[in-house]
């Protein structure tokens, strides 16, 4: 099979969000069960073309598109990177960007009014032209570069199959190189913030150039929605079964999403992410990034408490200093103690979708009750958020840090040294970092929601719901006084087992061949 991945990020390339991982994950799996894959992706300012071989900087003829009543001429570079061949869409707006989706502390100097973090103000223009340049590039390929799959991830690619469509009524030559190709959308994120909505049919017109009729069927009050667009050309996926649950039975804020699905009569298939576990395995620390090596699958967790000490003695005790290089700041700290307390951690965005508050107010709780634990978090978002755990820090200096920023391998040195990894997510798509944990012989407890489901409730970690404080708290309570009775050994055999079940069963390899292939080849058939 000849498939294309759309996708604004790309591990390795063009680094935001989880989008990036699995784009990649995907990619590079499907390369090495024998398929050709052809990743588009713009040529950012902030693109990192180191790990890409054979660059060649204009390559395919330029095209010219139309965005917002504009022409515009993009051009086509190209590369590969772990078998992936590589096109880059180049154009001006895209190659003065310095982030993704974002400004930088560099945007904001060159313009006060774009401000770190914010989203780039020609965004749904950097969508469009972006989608449209890949629909383009047909034009300049034979016959047989036709695909036969094209993967759109998210809402940033959604509008990928609309375009196709309205491009093979338009462009005979186009009809022609399209003819068999099927698309597929995979959600990544329902949430009502990740929609990338046009904000009513008149903008969604100027951007796009679509027939207005058309783009009414995607209404949502005055806005338009790319995702019930895209599902009139596309197969509709998401990133887990229990999501894609969710998201047709409205059990979460989808900003109406799952409501317009029904409508419609459309569903979406939920299949799980996979891991590369390969990246992440604690018995190499080359790739696993973490100081000393160990094998819970093998039932060896000497190094994963040497870990530990080096966390504490290295990072988080009162007189160890920071790199500067690194843009961490942290708050709090660790203090070493001889009655062995309990280690729970938290890696991940700061953000409301995480359920911050409500991890917050349950270790404030635990942190009072003098039960013989500490905490550790690390992680960026919502500066409200951010601010909730530097004070909780702050107040439990010796039991508490908190580490404010990001770093790969910090944040996996933060979960190699817990005892428990907490995941309290309001909802959640799939999530990563639960694999992540349980592969480095961390435990799990996660609020019961959409992909932390993949958790089977005491077998592999444990789940609570509902997802309050309260409930949070006497979870953790118990499994603090049951190690602490106990000795940590209790829960051995179950870590062993779960880094082992998640290398069987998560590897990409695993979920590319018995989850998608069967899907692209179902597409081919009923095309």
């Amino acid at each position: 099979m000849n498939i294309w991945t759309v996708a604004r990020e790309y591990s390795g390339i063009a680094e935001a969000g989880g989008v990036k991982d699995v784009s990649c994950a995907l990619s590079e799996s499907l390369v090495r069960i024998g398929e050709t894959v052809t990743l588009f992706i713009p040529l950012y300012g902030c693109t990192d073309l180191s790990s890409i071989n054979d660059f060649t900087c204009v390559w395919h003829r330029p095209v010219e598109i139309s965005v917002c009543q504009k022409r515009m001429i993009v051009t086509f570079s190209c590369g590969t990177k772990n078998g992936v061949n590589i096109v880059f869409i180049g154009n001006k707006a895209f190659s003065e960007k310095n982030a993704v989706y974002t400004y930088t502390c560099d945007d904001e100097q060159k313009n006060p009014n774009h401000k770190k973090g914010l989203g780039h103000e020609d965004a749904q223009f950097l969508n469009t032209l972006f989608q449209k340049a890949v629909v383009a590039y047909g034009r300049t390929c034979s016959a047989e570069e036709a695909p036969d799959i094209i993967f759109c991830h998210d809402a940033t690619a959604a509008m990928v199959p609309v375009f196709v469509h309205f491009a093979k009524e338009r462009d005979r030559e186009l009809f022609h190189f399209y003819r068999n190709t099927s698309c597929i959308v995979t959600i990544h994120n329902a949430g009502s913030g990740y929609h990338h909505i046009y904000k009513n049919v008149d903008e969604a017109v100027y951007y796009t150039n679509l027939p207005e009729e058309f783009l009414a069927g995607g209404l949502n009050g005055m806005r338009v929605e790319p995702f019930v667009l895209a599902a009139h050309f596309a197969k509709l996926t998401t990133v887990s079964p229990q999501y894609a649950s969710e998201i047709m039975d409205s059990t979460i804020d989808t900003g109406e999403l799952s409501e317009l699905f029904r409508r419609d009569k459309r569903s979406v298939i939920g299949i799980t992410n996979g891991i590369d576990f390969e990246f992440y395995d604690p018995a190499n620390s080359r790739t696993s990034c973490l100081p000393f090596a160990y094998n819970p699958a093998n039932g060896d967790f000497t190094g994963k408490y040497k870990c530990r000490d080096f966390l504490i003695s290295n990072w988080a005790s009162d007189s160890s200093k920071i790199d500067t290089g690194y843009c961490i700041a942290r708050y709090g700290f660790l203090k070493e103690t001889v009655d062995n307390p309990v280690y729970i951690a938290y890696h991940g965005r700061v953000v409301r979708q995480k359920g911050i508050s409500v991890l917050v107010q349950s270790a404030e709780k635990i942190l009072q009750s003098n039960i013989g634990a500490k905490f550790i978090f690390i992680g960026q978002g919502e500066k409200e958020l951010e601010e909730s755990l530097i004070q909780l820090a702050e107040r439990h200096g010796g039991d508490c840090v908190y580490f404010q920023g990001y770093d790969k391998s910090l944040s996996r040195l933060c979960i190699a040294a817990a005892d428990i990894a907490v995941f309290p997510s309001n909802f959640e798509p799939c999530g990563t970092a639960d694999f992540v944990a349980q592969i480095l012989g961390t435990l799990c407890l996660a609020h019961a929601t959409g992909g932390l489901k993949k958790i089977v409730d005491g077998e592999t970690g444990f789940l609570y719901e509902p997802n309050t404080p309260e409930v949070l708290y006497d979870y953790l309570y118990s499994l603090i006084r049951l190690i602490n009775r106990a000795g940590r050994d209790i829960f051995r055999p179950m870590l062993s087992y779960t880094a082992a079940y998640i290398k069987n069963n998560y590897s990409w390899d695993i979920i590319t061949s018995e989850k998608y292939l069967p899907l692209f080849k179902e597409l081919m058939q009923n095309k």
